[in-house]
């Protein structure tokens, strides 16, 4: 069960660290696509327009980024479910363990919900400017920063454990 718990643990973090890395990273893209276009991308958005390509270009990867987000989510439930199972086989039980295992999950299970509200406001701003400061503009920013917040909460809860349950390993036997 420790294996399986260290695995779990170690795939989660790397997931969430790749899945911030990607989503920011897809926005940047835009703006060094624009600022630096081959002379292929400039003749293909010139019908649009630089501006206009940039609101296509943002929508496109805010719908992409929607749909990490949402596949990620379901899979750091499944993630977390593994880890309490996997604390709760662990001999002798761990209670702390346990219990930051069981906290993760909740976290996920909010972050789950926060995430269908995100998802939901995000579409309804991804074509207003954001120079507009609107109330539902500011809503997205506080539950973005909400999320983030518990996502960095679960992370750190999550390099405790593994960290927790690396040093609990005793010496290695090896049964003939």
């Amino acid at each position: 069960m420790r294996a399986l718990l260290i695995i779990a643990l170690g795939g989660w973090i790397m997931g969430s660290i790749l899945i911030a890395f990607v989503a920011t990273q897809n926005f940047r893209t835009i703006d060094r696509l624009l600022s630096d276009p081959t002379a292929e991308f400039s003749r293909a958005i010139a019908p649009i327009g630089h501006d206009e390509a940039r609101v296509v270009l943002r929508y496109l990867v805010a719908e992409l980024n929607r749909l990490y987000f949402s596949a990620w989510g379901f899979t750091q439930l499944a993630l977390s479910a593994t880890v309490v199972v996997a604390s709760l086989g662990l001999r002798p039980l761990d209670r702390a363990g346990v219990t930051i295992a069981a906290t993760t999950l909740v976290i996920v299970l909010v972050s789950l919900l926060l995430s269908q509200l995100l998802l939901s406001l995000g579409r309804s701003l991804d074509f207003i400017p954001r120079t507009m400061v609107t109330q539902e503009l500011a809503r997205f920013r506080t539950l973005h920063m909400v999320y983030t917040g518990i996502d960095l909460l679960k992370l750190a809860l999550c390099i405790w454990l593994l960290s927790r349950t690396a040093r609990q390993v005793g010496p290695v036997t090896i049964k003939r």
